[in-house]
């Protein structure tokens, strides 16, 4: 599926790193996520850390790290080049948050992905010189409340 591919790209900074290089990832070190809801599935792909598929009506729920970068850059600028290949992207929620007590910035709206339109959802923050993101990827047909963000954020347990 075209659009599986694309969405896939669209979550944390990694298409941002300069030569062949891959950054560490926090994954299993720093951080683990257990999202363990009916109807969600755990994806396998090198391309992100966690990546769970909705097997009902193809939401997406997925993290990233990366350990020793973005820690320059405010969240808020690494949020907005995320969603940058969006086409036709409005933000409908653009906000400095907490998460785990830490500065975090969650960023939400509606785009065009390869001409479907989806809603989308990012919280990102750092931790342990690791820059990390949330991202949550629901066809716009999909007229379920999505709280599923909210509880995959819940299963977010950083060590």
């Amino acid at each position: 599926m075209k659009v599986w591919i694309t969405l896939l790209f669209l979550s944390g900074c990694s298409f941002f790193i300069k030569g062949s290089e891959a950054p560490k990832t926090a994954k299993g070190t720093y951080y683990s996520i257990l999202f363990a809801k009916a109807d969600w599935v755990l994806e396998k792909d090198k391309r992100s850390d966690y990546i769970y598929k909705n097997i009902k009506d193809g939401r997406i729920l997925l993290s990233n790290s990366f350990c020793e970068e973005f820690q320059e850059q405010p969240l808020e600028q690494l949020a907005n080049k995320t969603f940058k290949t969006v086409t036709d992207f409005k933000s409908s929620v653009h906000e400095y948050t907490t998460f785990h007590n830490r500065e975090a910035y969650r960023l939400e709206g509606m785009g065009l992905v390869d001409g479907v339109r989806v809603n989308l959802r990012l919280l990102n923050t750092r931790r342990n010189n690791c820059y990390f993101d949330f991202v949550s990827i629901n066809p716009e047909l999909s007229h379920i409340s999505d709280s599923s963000f909210q509880d995959f954020l819940k299963a977010v347990d950083f060590k």
